[in-house]
């Protein structure tokens, strides 16, 4: 891992090419379907709360993009609360998931140049993307050309100038690039979109998920025993760690 002497940004170097990144997450490396089946019930309070900001900010609900959705669980939120809602989705088993018992349209890829028609979404969504991307910065030029004007992008990603994001979030095998406040600042503002907001952020976590998390290597797995005792005993407890480990980014294309 290096950092950038001009802007700062911390990045794996070298970055794997796209071929190896396709293969990292079709072949249960990372991002495997029952992690996020069983981390559901958190990320829907997670994706509530992201929701809920994106519509105090825009005028209505329109179209609504997820990139990276996985299982589905941002979409089918977004869906509940009146949103119409599209998914793309590297993962193919996860992409075809979506389609097969959810109903979701939902396609498997990565944004591409032409993947969707310019303006074609009032707000995208890239909760715990970016960092995982080979050209974040490609992506987020392509995220503007989809969005309408005023449309908004939130992105959450671990925010390396805080202990908690240096101490659980440094896999470099699949977080690539690593943000600060200031570098997700000069992303957006390549990519050609004003910054709304950049925050503090957390997510919600739950026991029954952490036996699956790659978060320190293989110590949470190691614990896995002792995660299921725990839930025999509490239940699947969901909690929100006040650590500040997450950044929360807003972006808005231009009227």
């Amino acid at each position: 891992m290096v950092r950038c002497r001009s802007c700062g940004l911390v990045f794996v170097h070298p970055l794997p090419g796209r071929e190896a990144l396709h293969r990292h997450y079709n072949t249960g490396q990372s991002s495997r379907i029952q992690y996020y089946l069983d981390v559901e019930v958190a990320d829907r309070r997670s994706f509530g709360e992201l929701l809920a900001l994106a519509e105090a900010i825009l005028p209505r609900k329109g179209r609504l993009l997820d990139l990276g959705c996985n299982v589905g669980t941002c979409l089918v939120s977004a869906r509940e609360r009146g949103w119409d809602t599209q998914g793309l989705e590297i993962n193919e088993e996860a992409a075809a998931f979506c389609r097969r018992e959810r109903a979701l349209d939902v396609r498997t890829g990565v944004l591409e140049h032409d993947t969707y028609a310019p303006e074609s979404f009032d707000l995208v969504m890239m909760a715990d993307v970016v960092e995982h991307l080979v050209d974040p910065f490609e992506t987020l030029r392509r995220v503007a050309r989809v969005l309408r004007p005023e449309g908004l992008v939130l992105i959450s990603t671990p925010d390396i100038e805080r202990w908690a994001a240096r101490l659980l979030q440094v896999k470099p095998e699949e977080h690539l690039y690593y943000f600060s406040p200031a570098t997700i600042r000069t992303a957006l503002r390549q990519a050609g979109l004003e910054t709304v907001r950049v925050q503090g952020y957390d997510r919600y976590h739950n026991l029954t998920a952490m036996v699956h998390s790659t978060t320190c290597g293989t110590l949470f797995q190691r614990l896995a025993p002792l995660f299921r005792a725990a839930r025999r005993v509490l239940g699947d407890v969901v909690v929100k760690l006040p650590l500040s480990e997450n950044l929360l980014a807003v972006g808005r294309r231009a009227a």
